[in-house]
Protein backbone atom coordinates (compact mmCIF):
# COMPACT_ATOMS: atom_id res chain seq x y z
CA UNK A 1 0.00 0.00 0.00
CA UNK A 2 1.13 3.61 -0.78
CA UNK A 3 2.99 5.06 2.54
CA UNK A 4 1.20 8.75 2.08
CA UNK A 5 3.83 10.07 4.58
CA UNK A 6 6.79 8.66 3.30
CA UNK A 7 6.00 9.70 -0.10
CA UNK A 8 5.56 13.38 1.13
CA UNK A 9 8.89 12.72 3.45
CA UNK A 10 10.63 11.58 0.21
CA UNK A 11 9.70 14.38 -1.86
CA UNK A 12 10.74 16.85 0.61
CA UNK A 13 14.02 15.26 1.27
CA UNK A 14 14.50 15.33 -2.40
CA UNK A 15 13.74 19.03 -3.28
CA UNK A 16 15.93 20.55 -0.24
CA UNK A 17 19.14 18.64 -2.16
CA UNK A 18 19.92 21.72 -4.74
CA UNK A 19 19.98 19.86 -8.55
CA UNK A 20 19.95 22.80 -11.17
CA UNK A 21 20.74 21.20 -14.76
CA UNK A 22 24.62 21.11 -14.93
CA UNK A 23 24.39 20.15 -10.71
CA UNK A 24 23.09 17.17 -9.83
CA UNK A 25 26.26 14.87 -8.30
CA UNK A 26 24.83 15.03 -4.96
CA UNK A 27 21.08 13.95 -5.88
CA UNK A 28 22.94 11.63 -7.96
CA UNK A 29 24.55 10.07 -5.57
CA UNK A 30 21.79 10.09 -3.35
CA UNK A 31 19.02 8.86 -5.76
CA UNK A 32 21.86 5.82 -6.19
CA UNK A 33 21.65 5.37 -2.56
CA UNK A 34 18.11 4.83 -2.10
CA UNK A 35 17.47 3.13 -5.07
CA UNK A 36 20.38 0.50 -3.52
CA UNK A 37 18.62 0.28 0.02
CA UNK A 38 15.13 -0.57 -2.13
CA UNK A 39 17.27 -3.70 -3.09
CA UNK A 40 18.02 -2.36 -6.68
CA UNK A 41 20.90 -3.24 -8.85
CA UNK A 42 22.29 0.50 -9.67
CA UNK A 43 24.38 1.93 -11.99
CA UNK A 44 25.31 5.73 -12.59
CA UNK A 45 27.03 6.64 -15.78
CA UNK A 46 29.60 9.07 -16.72
CA UNK A 47 26.69 11.73 -17.03
CA UNK A 48 25.13 10.96 -13.00
CA UNK A 49 22.23 9.39 -14.95
CA UNK A 50 21.13 6.82 -12.52
CA UNK A 51 19.66 3.31 -13.80
CA UNK A 52 18.17 0.95 -11.36
CA UNK A 53 16.77 -2.67 -11.83
CA UNK A 54 14.63 -4.91 -9.69
CA UNK A 55 13.72 -8.31 -10.71
CA UNK A 56 11.09 -9.73 -11.58
CA UNK A 57 8.28 -11.21 -9.26
CA UNK A 58 5.41 -12.57 -11.21
CA UNK A 59 7.78 -14.46 -13.75
CA UNK A 60 7.80 -11.43 -16.25
CA UNK A 61 10.40 -11.21 -18.76
CA UNK A 62 9.83 -7.83 -20.55
CA UNK A 63 10.93 -5.15 -18.21
CA UNK A 64 9.03 -2.01 -17.87
CA UNK A 65 11.13 1.62 -17.81
CA UNK A 66 10.17 3.98 -14.94
CA UNK A 67 11.36 7.52 -16.12
CA UNK A 68 11.82 10.76 -13.89
CA UNK A 69 14.21 13.44 -14.12
CA UNK A 70 16.55 14.89 -11.20
CA UNK A 71 17.49 18.38 -12.39
CA UNK A 72 15.40 21.06 -11.46
CA UNK A 73 14.70 24.22 -14.09
CA UNK A 74 16.89 27.74 -13.63
CA UNK A 75 19.14 28.29 -11.44
CA UNK A 76 17.04 28.24 -8.06
CA UNK A 77 18.73 26.65 -5.01
CA UNK A 78 18.18 26.82 -0.93
CA UNK A 79 14.29 25.48 -2.24
CA UNK A 80 11.93 25.52 0.88
CA UNK A 81 9.07 23.93 0.70
CA UNK A 82 6.18 24.24 3.34
CA UNK A 83 2.79 22.69 2.94
CA UNK A 84 -0.40 25.38 3.47
CA UNK A 85 -3.97 23.37 3.53
CA UNK A 86 -2.63 19.77 2.18
CA UNK A 87 -0.84 21.37 -0.95
CA UNK A 88 3.06 21.95 -1.03
CA UNK A 89 4.84 25.32 -2.19
CA UNK A 90 8.07 27.08 -1.74
CA UNK A 91 7.79 30.02 0.52
CA UNK A 92 7.93 32.22 -2.79
CA UNK A 93 11.22 33.10 -3.65
CA UNK A 94 12.47 30.10 -5.53
CA UNK A 95 10.41 27.17 -8.04
CA UNK A 96 9.51 23.86 -5.64
CA UNK A 97 11.10 21.40 -7.95
CA UNK A 98 7.77 19.15 -8.44
CA UNK A 99 9.64 19.38 -11.95
CA UNK A 100 10.49 16.47 -11.62
CA UNK A 101 10.86 15.31 -8.45
CA UNK A 102 7.58 14.59 -7.60
CA UNK A 103 7.64 11.98 -10.17
CA UNK A 104 11.24 10.65 -8.67
CA UNK A 105 8.98 10.22 -5.78
CA UNK A 106 6.65 8.48 -6.69
CA UNK A 107 8.75 5.95 -8.61
CA UNK A 108 10.42 5.13 -4.76
CA UNK A 109 7.36 4.97 -2.88
CA UNK A 110 5.70 2.26 -5.77
CA UNK A 111 8.70 0.04 -5.09
CA UNK A 112 9.05 0.25 -1.67
CA UNK A 113 5.18 -0.39 -1.72
CA UNK A 114 5.61 -3.25 -3.58
CA UNK A 115 8.07 -4.70 -1.83
CA UNK A 116 6.54 -4.49 1.48
CA UNK A 117 3.50 -5.66 0.20
CA UNK A 118 4.83 -8.56 -2.13
CA UNK A 119 3.02 -7.53 -4.80
CA UNK A 120 3.99 -9.39 -8.16
CA UNK A 121 5.65 -7.35 -10.51
CA UNK A 122 7.66 -7.60 -13.88
CA UNK A 123 11.03 -6.62 -13.72
CA UNK A 124 11.73 -3.45 -13.56
CA UNK A 125 14.02 -0.35 -14.94
CA UNK A 126 14.07 3.08 -13.38
CA UNK A 127 15.71 5.99 -15.35
CA UNK A 128 16.31 9.30 -13.35
CA UNK A 129 17.62 11.52 -15.77
CA UNK A 130 19.67 14.60 -15.53
CA UNK A 131 19.72 17.55 -17.27
CA UNK A 132 15.98 16.97 -18.72
CA UNK A 133 15.38 20.76 -18.24
CA UNK A 134 18.02 22.07 -21.08
CA UNK A 135 16.89 19.52 -24.15
CA UNK A 136 16.92 15.97 -22.75
CA UNK A 137 20.41 16.01 -22.55
CA UNK A 138 20.59 13.35 -20.00
CA UNK A 139 18.28 11.11 -22.09
CA UNK A 140 19.99 11.80 -24.86
CA UNK A 141 23.61 11.30 -23.78
CA UNK A 142 22.29 8.12 -22.04
CA UNK A 143 23.38 4.65 -23.24
CA UNK A 144 19.87 3.06 -24.38
CA UNK A 145 21.91 -0.10 -25.03
CA UNK A 146 21.96 -0.33 -21.50
CA UNK A 147 18.37 -0.51 -21.26
CA UNK A 148 16.28 -3.49 -22.22
CA UNK A 149 12.64 -2.33 -21.43
CA UNK A 150 11.09 -1.85 -24.85
CA UNK A 151 8.01 -0.03 -22.85
CA UNK A 152 7.46 2.29 -19.75
CA UNK A 153 6.05 5.48 -18.38
CA UNK A 154 7.78 8.32 -17.81
CA UNK A 155 6.25 10.60 -14.47
CA UNK A 156 6.80 13.94 -15.82
CA UNK A 157 3.34 15.86 -16.48
CA UNK A 158 1.53 18.14 -14.58
CA UNK A 159 -3.02 18.71 -14.84
CA UNK A 160 -5.91 15.76 -13.25
CA UNK A 161 -4.67 12.36 -12.49
CA UNK A 162 -5.11 10.09 -14.78
CA UNK A 163 -3.77 11.97 -17.74
CA UNK A 164 -2.15 10.29 -19.92
CA UNK A 165 0.34 11.83 -22.69
CA UNK A 166 0.28 9.99 -26.05
CA UNK A 167 1.87 13.02 -28.14
CA UNK A 168 4.69 15.23 -27.81
CA UNK A 169 6.25 17.78 -30.17
CA UNK A 170 9.74 17.80 -32.13
CA UNK A 171 11.79 20.70 -31.21
CA UNK A 172 14.57 22.98 -33.30
CA UNK A 173 17.21 24.88 -31.26
CA UNK A 174 18.22 28.59 -33.01
CA UNK A 175 21.03 30.13 -32.19
CA UNK A 176 22.16 33.68 -34.45
CA UNK A 177 24.59 35.91 -33.99
CA UNK A 178 24.08 39.63 -35.41
CA UNK A 179 27.01 41.13 -36.69
CA UNK A 180 26.99 45.12 -37.20
CA UNK A 181 29.78 47.42 -37.22
CA UNK A 182 31.25 49.28 -33.79
CA UNK A 183 30.98 52.96 -33.57
CA UNK A 184 30.87 56.08 -30.96
CA UNK A 185 27.83 56.25 -30.73
CA UNK A 186 27.76 60.24 -29.80
CA UNK A 187 30.51 61.44 -32.35
CA UNK A 188 29.72 59.44 -35.34
CA UNK A 189 26.98 57.14 -34.96
CA UNK A 190 26.36 57.15 -38.99
CA UNK A 191 29.57 54.76 -39.08
CA UNK A 192 28.06 52.20 -37.14
CA UNK A 193 25.53 49.41 -37.95
CA UNK A 194 23.72 49.00 -34.44
CA UNK A 195 23.78 45.11 -34.31
CA UNK A 196 20.53 45.17 -31.14
CA UNK A 197 18.70 47.27 -33.54
CA UNK A 198 19.02 44.33 -36.27
CA UNK A 199 18.21 41.51 -33.99
CA UNK A 200 15.28 43.65 -32.65
CA UNK A 201 14.01 44.37 -36.46
CA UNK A 202 14.52 40.53 -37.12
CA UNK A 203 12.78 39.11 -34.19
CA UNK A 204 9.51 41.65 -34.63
CA UNK A 205 9.26 39.90 -38.01
CA UNK A 206 8.79 36.57 -36.61
CA UNK A 207 5.87 35.01 -36.23
CA UNK A 208 6.35 33.50 -32.45
CA UNK A 209 3.88 32.36 -29.36
CA UNK A 210 1.19 30.14 -30.44
CA UNK A 211 1.21 29.69 -34.22
CA UNK A 212 -1.11 27.21 -34.16
CA UNK A 213 -2.71 24.32 -31.90
CA UNK A 214 0.55 21.65 -32.57
CA UNK A 215 3.05 24.49 -33.50
CA UNK A 216 4.77 27.09 -30.88
CA UNK A 217 8.12 29.18 -31.49
CA UNK A 218 10.20 31.38 -28.89
CA UNK A 219 13.34 33.87 -28.53
CA UNK A 220 13.88 33.44 -24.95
CA UNK A 221 17.29 34.56 -24.84
CA UNK A 222 18.76 37.92 -26.43
CA UNK A 223 22.15 39.48 -25.20
CA UNK A 224 24.98 42.20 -26.75
CA UNK A 225 26.21 45.48 -26.58
CA UNK A 226 28.81 46.81 -24.00
CA UNK A 227 28.07 50.39 -22.93
CA UNK A 228 25.43 53.41 -23.98
CA UNK A 229 28.37 55.23 -26.01
CA UNK A 230 29.21 52.59 -28.44
CA UNK A 231 27.02 51.45 -31.02
CA UNK A 232 26.79 47.65 -29.99
CA UNK A 233 28.70 45.50 -33.25
CA UNK A 234 27.02 41.73 -31.90
CA UNK A 235 24.52 40.48 -30.51
CA UNK A 236 23.71 36.78 -29.29
CA UNK A 237 20.00 35.29 -29.64
CA UNK A 238 18.42 31.92 -28.53
CA UNK A 239 15.15 30.52 -29.51
CA UNK A 240 13.20 27.82 -30.08
CA UNK A 241 10.51 26.07 -32.17
CA UNK A 242 8.33 22.92 -31.79
CA UNK A 243 5.47 21.34 -33.40
CA UNK A 244 4.15 17.65 -33.55
CA UNK A 245 3.98 18.07 -37.47
CA UNK A 246 7.49 17.81 -38.44
CA UNK A 247 6.33 19.67 -41.78
CA UNK A 248 5.19 22.45 -39.50
CA UNK A 249 8.04 23.00 -37.92
CA UNK A 250 10.59 23.02 -40.74
CA UNK A 251 8.17 25.95 -41.85
CA UNK A 252 8.33 27.91 -38.93
CA UNK A 253 12.00 27.13 -38.23
CA UNK A 254 12.74 28.88 -41.66
CA UNK A 255 10.47 31.54 -41.34
CA UNK A 256 12.37 32.68 -37.76
CA UNK A 257 15.69 32.52 -40.12
CA UNK A 258 14.02 34.21 -42.94
CA UNK A 259 13.40 37.10 -40.89
CA UNK A 260 16.89 37.27 -38.98
CA UNK A 261 18.48 37.16 -42.77
CA UNK A 262 16.07 39.63 -44.07
CA UNK A 263 16.63 42.04 -41.42
CA UNK A 264 20.34 40.93 -41.84
CA UNK A 265 20.58 42.06 -45.67
CA UNK A 266 18.39 45.18 -45.13
CA UNK A 267 20.87 46.74 -42.74
CA UNK A 268 24.29 45.82 -43.99
CA UNK A 269 24.60 43.68 -41.34
CA UNK A 270 25.70 39.64 -41.36
CA UNK A 271 24.29 36.78 -39.44
CA UNK A 272 25.50 33.47 -38.62
CA UNK A 273 22.79 30.67 -37.56
CA UNK A 274 22.88 27.59 -36.22
CA UNK A 275 19.59 24.85 -36.14
CA UNK A 276 19.84 21.93 -34.18
CA UNK A 277 17.26 19.39 -33.81
CA UNK A 278 16.63 18.43 -30.00
CA UNK A 279 14.67 15.85 -30.02
CA UNK A 280 11.92 14.39 -32.82
CA UNK A 281 8.01 14.30 -32.41
CA UNK A 282 6.07 10.62 -31.73
CA UNK A 283 2.53 9.60 -31.24
CA UNK A 284 1.48 6.49 -29.36
CA UNK A 285 -1.59 5.27 -30.60
CA UNK A 286 -4.62 4.66 -27.73
CA UNK A 287 -4.48 1.15 -28.45
CA UNK A 288 -1.15 0.69 -27.83
CA UNK A 289 -0.15 -1.57 -24.99
CA UNK A 290 1.13 1.06 -22.35
CA UNK A 291 -1.84 3.40 -23.27
CA UNK A 292 -4.61 0.80 -22.93
CA UNK A 293 -2.76 -0.83 -19.53
CA UNK A 294 -3.05 3.10 -17.95
CA UNK A 295 -6.40 3.93 -19.36
CA UNK A 296 -7.58 0.26 -17.63
CA UNK A 297 -5.50 0.81 -14.67
CA UNK A 298 -6.89 4.30 -13.70
CA UNK A 299 -10.47 2.97 -14.64
CA UNK A 300 -9.89 0.49 -11.70
CA UNK A 301 -8.99 2.76 -9.51
CA UNK A 302 -11.95 5.69 -9.94
CA UNK A 303 -9.69 8.01 -12.19
CA UNK A 304 -10.68 9.62 -15.30
CA UNK A 305 -8.52 8.31 -17.66
CA UNK A 306 -7.67 11.56 -20.10
CA UNK A 307 -5.45 11.43 -23.49
CA UNK A 308 -3.87 14.34 -24.52
CA UNK A 309 -0.82 15.90 -26.77
CA UNK A 310 1.93 17.60 -25.38
CA UNK A 311 3.44 21.34 -26.25
CA UNK A 312 6.62 20.13 -24.40
CA UNK A 313 9.06 17.32 -24.60
CA UNK A 314 10.40 14.66 -22.19
CA UNK A 315 12.69 12.04 -22.36
CA UNK A 316 9.58 10.12 -23.73
CA UNK A 317 10.82 11.76 -27.05
CA UNK A 318 14.65 10.02 -26.69
CA UNK A 319 13.36 6.75 -25.65
CA UNK A 320 11.23 6.55 -28.79
CA UNK A 321 13.76 7.41 -31.24
CA UNK A 322 15.42 3.80 -29.96
CA UNK A 323 12.14 1.94 -30.00
CA UNK A 324 11.04 2.48 -26.16
CA UNK A 325 7.73 3.60 -26.45
CA UNK A 326 6.46 5.63 -22.93
CA UNK A 327 3.07 7.37 -21.79
CA UNK A 328 3.47 10.46 -19.89
CA UNK A 329 1.89 10.31 -16.80
CA UNK A 330 0.51 12.93 -14.64
CA UNK A 331 2.25 14.00 -11.13
CA UNK A 332 -0.45 16.67 -10.08
CA UNK A 333 2.42 19.33 -10.11
CA UNK A 334 1.18 22.83 -11.13
CA UNK A 335 2.58 26.24 -12.41
CA UNK A 336 6.03 24.37 -13.03
CA UNK A 337 8.71 26.80 -13.83
CA UNK A 338 7.27 29.60 -11.55
CA UNK A 339 7.74 30.44 -7.94
CA UNK A 340 4.05 29.89 -7.88
CA UNK A 341 4.70 26.11 -8.29
CA UNK A 342 2.88 23.44 -6.17
CA UNK A 343 1.70 20.30 -5.60
CA UNK A 344 -1.30 18.95 -3.90
CA UNK A 345 -0.51 16.04 -1.61
CA UNK A 346 -3.15 13.87 -2.86
CA UNK A 347 -2.55 13.97 -6.51
CA UNK A 348 0.71 13.24 -5.85
CA UNK A 349 -0.49 9.89 -3.71
CA UNK A 350 -3.15 9.18 -6.37
CA UNK A 351 -0.30 9.47 -8.91
CA UNK A 352 1.78 6.79 -6.72
CA UNK A 353 -1.37 4.69 -6.28
CA UNK A 354 -1.87 4.81 -10.28
CA UNK A 355 1.92 3.94 -11.17
CA UNK A 356 1.79 1.19 -8.90
CA UNK A 357 -1.47 -0.43 -10.32
CA UNK A 358 -0.51 0.09 -13.75
CA UNK A 359 3.09 -1.81 -13.27
CA UNK A 360 0.88 -4.76 -10.96
CA UNK A 361 -0.80 -5.67 -14.30
CA UNK A 362 1.90 -5.13 -16.62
Amino acid sequence: MINSERLVQTFLDLVVIDSPSGQEEAISRELARRCAALGAQVERDEHWNVIARWRATNGATDAVLLSAHMDTVGQDTGIKPQIRDGVIYSDGTTILGGDDKSGVAAILEVVASLREDGRPHPPLEAVISVSEEVGLRGARLLDKGRLTARRGYVLDAGGPIGGIVTSAPSQDSLEAWVHGRKAHAGAEPEKGINAIRVAAEAVLAMPLGRIDFETTANIGIIQGGEATNIVPDKVYLKGEARSRDDLKLAAQTAAMTAALEGAAERNDAHVELKVKRMYTTYKLAEDHPVVATAVAAARRLGYTPTIKASGGGTDANIYAEHGIYCAILSTGMAAVHTANEHIAIADMVASARLLEEIVANC
